[in-house]
């Protein structure tokens, strides 16, 4: 009888373990679902705040690549202002806190901190005579890179801040 009860008991037992296993399963699959949502999120807010304040630069841009570019004072005007307007965004993306993105949240920090550089680079670029902002445009491509790869890394598709952002 005794033999009876012990392997009633371990048989229990051996089902109680593969029922937690199975909840462990489960709970991986949701906090990875839940940072895939979180990371969407956090891009979407980044693609936001960088809209809100870079009209004057979109602007800029949008002049340039125009089939008859500005020069003179028109294109002074224009630099100086996509140059506060970078300034701005450089500024803001500095103050952006990364939530918590799990074992991508440091490459989503370095990306913005990189993407915040780019943007000053680029202010200071616009300010330069004659205006210079190749480098800028590198480290800027760099960081949308570096956001793309952050956001394949938390299985979203990879975009590209520098489209997203454009007017």
């Amino acid at each position: 009888m005794k033999k009876w009860l012990v392997a009633l008991f371990s048989l229990a037992l051996v089902f109680s373990l593969a029922a937690c296993g199975n909840d462990a399963k489960e709970e991986k699959a949701t906090e990875k679902k839940d940072v895939t949502a979180d990371a969407m999120s956090f891009y979407m807010d980044l693609v936001a705040k960088i809209n809100d304040n870079d009209a004057d630069y979109d602007a800029y841009q949008a002049a340039i690549g125009s089939d008859t570019p500005p020069t003179g004072a028109e294109l002074t005007t224009l630099a100086t202002a996509a140059s506060a307007s970078a300034d701005k965004v450089s500024q803001v993306l500095a103050d952006v806190k990364v939530p918590n993105l799990g074992t991508a949240t440091g490459v989503f920090k370095s990306a913005v901190k990189d993407l915040s550089d780019a943007y000053a680079a680029e202010a200071k670029g616009l300010k330069a005579s004659p205006i210079d902002t190749k480098s800028a445009d590198e480290a800027m491509q760099k960081a949308s890179d570096a956001l793309a790869k952050a956001l394949k890394d938390v299985d979203l598709a990879p975009s590209s801040i520098m489209n997203d952002t454009a007017a």
